[in-house]
């Protein structure tokens, strides 16, 4: 993992809901139907990298647009047809050593019941040539306002369009998304609340890797980046390294710059083609341009045939031997399958499950063709259970659902004897996706995609590697916006790579009076100091405060994701301005998949200390019940799917403990 040291931000004071113009903010309804008013937020792109970038952003389509129906508070499906896509200066891009900053409200409106939402499931694509960015069908549109951009070191001009499709895979760019707030269906409540406070995000590595893009919360410091702030040359330079070494023969886009599929493409996309008149490097004489090719072939060493035909080498064909080796199947692999692994018998078993596991989610899956359940593709059969439709769902962690819809016959609803989901989810996580770790040699490695993304001889990501991956996947987080970085971490708040290990959220208790009033906050601001940093400040005596938090949404607590180091002192003010203050004195001790959470951390009576703690009132004087809100303190760990998070327990807010 990536560390660099930093200095948490000085006195400075962080606002989550940023001053903008009247004009650009959005009236909605709050939780009792009163109007509230959302501020947009905004996307910042930094190009620390030696090109010029082209960044675009687009909405997604949604046959129900939740945040309408959170804004409206209404159950009226306010549907999103088109897609819609941002361009930053169109043709010309942002140059090296310069950024811009976009203004996205919650949404534009076009027409009557035609709408832009911006924060729904957006994408952010940033490419570094421009090169297919564009489809024949896009129609322009004037870039609504509201929507706003600015330039530092470089102008900034929006074009915008409505398009029915996304972007091709063999574009030369990293996809990365976004989701701005949230829509919830509160207690007592049939229609949905927008809460308008964290920013999602991820980056799409679990698709494709191409450039190193990093991403962090904007006004809010204690949240290091995901991604990778390695240099666009050094990133590129590792993946050659791997396709040189365990990723020899890993398949590539048909581009003429390094770019890989995920562990699930390689499967997923093997067939596929792309028009004829593609500029693409490897294009055979007759028949289409592959999507998929070898490195071989776009260094022009392959033969018409292979370029037609060769969509994969070694790497992957170790995977394809190792699954016709280690379990059974009732069919010829001669196609798939090129010689027989000496399988170790944990493997076979592991492999064993996993096809057995899938075999009764098919059988599931054929049972909703039996009940008329599956229509969306009518006269067509359903999908075959065999070695290759097996194993593409293996690494995909994806029902069989073909025709059923997205959310039909979810795995999460199959079992087998011995073994539930969570289960077989966590020996697929740590026991195969990671055996790279153990002692294996090539021919057992399950994927050396996640080696790549993972492994600090190469990338050293701490991203998602495969779909189901327990690094860090889609985070979200209080936050006015996103800052993306490609190439660097320059402008990034927190120029640490965030892990789960690293940090801690704090939790407080809901009084029981305010459970159900979801607009109504608890906390007003926080802050952390790390000791022993600031020479002025040694003792982090100066009370520093400086994210605050949004007063509409009631949030119990806050996460204090990466710090520089250890001691560091933390602090809240509650909506009565009384005043907590306590010190973290380590790291938590990791929970092992074999010990019980309760048992977790090991270092428990370490991580807090209680005699630092206390609560002063508003008039500086200790509150009465502060030994005791502080006596409280309960450092844990919950372990949520695969992954295993920090948090720090108190009780409620002092004024309301008895």
């Amino acid at each position: 993992m990536l560390k660099t040291r930093i200095t948490i931000l000085g006195t400075v004071t962080l606002l989550l809901l940023t001053n903008v113009s009247v004009a650009e903010n959005i009236e909605c309804k709050d939780y009792n139907g009163n109007k509230i008013t959302i501020k947009p937020k905004t996307i910042t792109i930094y190009n620390n990298s030696e090109t010029t970038i082209y960044p675009i952003i687009a909405t997604s389509k949604n046959s129900v647009n939740e945040w309408i129906q959170g804004c409206f508070g209404t159950t009226e499906p306010y549907p999103t047809n088109f897609v819609y896509k941002l361009y930053v200066n169109e043709g010309t891009g942002i140059e090296p050593k310069s950024s811009i900053t976009i203004t996205l409200p919650l949404y534009s409106e076009l027409a009557k019941d035609r709408y832009i939402t911006w924060w729904n499931g957006g994408r952010v694509v940033l490419a570094d040539k421009n090169d297919r960015l564009r489809n024949k069908q896009d129609e322009a549109l004037a870039t609504p306002a509201g929507v706003t951009c600015e330039g530092q070191n470089t102008e900034c001009k929006l074009s915008t369009y409505s398009s029915d499709v996304q972007f091709p895979e063999n574009i030369y760019a990293q996809l990365s998304e976004y989701t701005f707030g949230d829509s919830i269906i509160p207690p007592k409540k049939s229609v949905r609340l927008l809460k308008p406070e964290n920013v999602g995000y991820n980056i799409s590595y679990v698709d494709h890797v191409y450039m190193p893009v990093a991403i962090g919360p904007k006004n809010n410091p204690y949240i290091g980046f995901s991604g990778s702030a390695m240099s666009l040359t050094k990133f590129r330079e590792q993946l050659d390294s791997f396709l040189k070494n365990i990723g020899q023969g890993w398949p590539v886009y048909n581009l003429s710059e390094l770019k890989l599929p995920g562990g699930y493409n390689i499967f997923a996309q093997r067939t596929g083609t792309l028009p004829p008149e593609d500029n693409v490097p490897v294009k055979p004489k007759d028949g289409f341009p592959p999507v998929l090719t070898v490195l071989p072939c776009i260094k022009g060493e392959c033969t018409e045939e292979q370029k037609k035909s060769l969509h994969f080498g070694d790497s992957v064909q170790r995977m394809q031997n190792l699954w016709g080796s280690c379990v059974n199947w009732d069919e010829d692999l001669s196609k798939y399958v090129t010689q027989k692994v000496d399988c170790p018998q944990d493997l076979k078993e592991k492999f064993g499950v996993l096809q057995q596991f899938f075999k009764q989610n098919h059988q599931q899956y054929l049972q909703m063709y039996a009940d008329k359940k599956c229509n969306l593709t009518p006269g067509v059969d359903p999908v075959a259970f065999n070695y290759w439709e097996a194993i593409k769902h293996i690494y995909g962690w994806v029902p069989f659902n073909e025709g059923c819809g997205a959310a039909a016959n979810p795995l999460s609803d199959t079992k087998i004897s011995g073994w539930d989901h969570a289960k077989i989810q966590s020996m697929y996580i740590h026991d195969l996706q990671y055996n790279y770790k153990g002692n294996n040699t090539p021919e057992t490695l399950f994927n050396p995609y996640v080696q790549l993304i993972h492994d600090k001889n190469y990338l050293s990501m701490d991203a998602y590697g495969f779909s189901v991956d327990d690094a860090v996947g889609f985070m979200s987080e209080l936050g006015d916006g996103l800052i993306f970085t490609v190439g660097g971490t320059n402008g990034l708040e927190n120029q640490q790579q965030f892990n789960y290990a690293d940090g801690f959220s704090v939790a407080i208790g809901v009084p029981q009076a305010q459970v159900e009033q979801v607009s109504k906050p608890l906390i007003k601001k926080y802050g952390v100091c790390v000791l022993n940093q600031d020479a002025a400040d040694l003792g982090c005596e100066q009370n520093k405060q400086d994210v605050i938090m949004p007063d509409n949404s009631q949030i119990a607590g806050f996460r204090v994701g990466t710090v520089a180091s250890y001691p560091i002192k933390v602090r809240f003010t509650d909506v009565n301005d009384n005043v907590y203050t306590f010190v973290v004195n380590t790291k938590f001790a990791p929970c092992t998949d074999n010990m019980d959470a309760s048992q977790c951390p090991t270092n428990k009576a370490e991580i807090v200390n209680k005699q630092s703690c206390i609560v002063i009132k508003s008039n500086g004087e200790k509150h009465p019940q502060s030994d005791n809100w502080c006596l409280n303190a309960n450092p844990n760990q919950q372990k949520e799917k695969q992954l295993t998070k920090n948090f720090i327990s108190f009780p409620q807010p002092v004024d309301y403990m008895q």
